[in-house]
């Protein structure tokens, strides 16, 4: 608890959390060893000596650090056992049946553009996950005791880092700029009612209790704002242009093009670089309505040469829109955390748990 005051209330609050996370790896464990899933001590290994680089320091100053806090280095190898065999299990259950369709992609980016136009907030989180009644009930009692501790000057990042379960804890609650539409049904009012510099009472949703800061607020990107846009142009012998179809029909973003040609003789990728939008030229411009970002144009055909142009991002007012790969690659993260959550919820009520004081 560095610079918390460690009052009986927080001490509750941390042993409910470590016995809710111990009781959770427990669970992934044996689950994982139903579909014998076995981590072996390398892989533990190279996830530590990660661990360590990505902290700038090194695995025995890891190791030192954690013998300091009163931390085993066995607990830590055994945290790290049930998280991989945890990924291994719900990706081999999930991975391949989770499909996200162009459809999801084109609205998740049409929403994301429409977002950025409405009122933004800079915000920060610290999320304590309930399940029960009773659970629901502790986690307010301790989210009010944290803002205790907050009003007596602990910083609100070294507090999310210490008690948040949310995955933005490792950036001290950092959810940087978002929308109200990005937040729960709960909390937007919530935010909408903050001014930079407050936090909110404890907040309770679906899943858990919230806390959240207002760090800073904007108004939305107005209509009209100029779109700064980056493209690239595929070009190959006429010939050629039922393969610049293909690659058409494929695109996804601008990162695999060298390798979307290859074998494709005489073709050839062109960085276009960025350009205002409104400043392309008629003809482009007509080439890209209704192209989405990491999209391609149809092709077009000049004598011996057939091109495609690539949309490869497009910033508004300083706020960049993610191309279809990572917009794909977002999706299917949620779309998985969302089903891995599902399956550890229904593990934890079927098991039957005895605590011992």
């Amino acid at each position: 608890f560095a610079d918390l005051q460690p009052t009986p209330e927080l001490l509750e609050l941390a042993r409910t959390q470590a016995l809710r996370d111990l009781v959770d790896e427990q669970l992934q464990l044996e689950e994982a060893a139903k579909f014998e899933i076995n981590v072996t001590g390398d892989t533990i290994d190279r996830r530590m000596v990660d661990m360590a680089t990505r902290s700038e320091t090194t695995l025995d100053n890891l190791t030192a650090a954690l013998a300091t806090n009163g931390v085993a280095v066995s607990t830590l190898r055994n945290q790290i056992r049930a998280e991989i065999a945890w990924q291994r299990l719900i990706g081999g259950m999930y991975g391949s049946r989770v499909r996200i369709s162009e459809n999801d992609i084109t609205e998740t980016q049409e929403r994301i553009a429409a977002n950025a136009r409405r009122p933004q907030y800079e915000m920060s989180e610290i999320f304590l996950p309930a399940d029960t009644p009773e659970e629901f009930n502790q986690m307010e009692q301790g989210a009010m005791r944290l803002l205790e501790q907050m009003q007596q000057r602990a910083p609100f990042p070294m507090v999310a880092r210490q008690f948040s379960q949310s995955p933005s804890a490792a950036a001290g609650g950092d959810l940087g700029w978002i929308s109200a539409n990005e937040l729960a049904p709960e909390l937007r009012p919530v935010a909408e009612r903050l001014q930079p510099g407050q936090v909110s009472l404890p907040v309770r949703t679906e899943n858990g209790v919230y806390i959240i800061a207002m760090r800073n607020r904007r108004e939305g990107i107005p209509e009209g704002a100029a779109s700064i846009v980056s493209l690239r142009q595929v070009t190959a012998p006429a010939a050629r242009s039922n393969s610049l179809d293909r690659i058409r029909r494929n695109a996804s973003g601008c990162g695999d093009l060298e390798n979307a040609i290859r074998g494709i003789q005489g073709a050839s990728v062109l960085d276009l670089g960025q350009t205002v939008e409104a400043e392309l030229s008629t003809d482009i411009r007509s080439r890209l309505s209704g192209v989405a970002i990491g999209g391609a144009s149809a092709v077009v055909t000049n004598g011996d040469q057939a091109n495609i142009i690539v949309l490869c991002g497009r910033e508004t007012g300083g706020s960049s829109i993610p191309d279809r790969q990572q917009i794909e690659d977002r999706l299917r993260e949620a779309e998985l955390s969302m089903l891995a959550e599902r399956y550890l919820r229904n593990l934890r009520r079927e098991a039957t748990i005895i605590t011992r004081q």
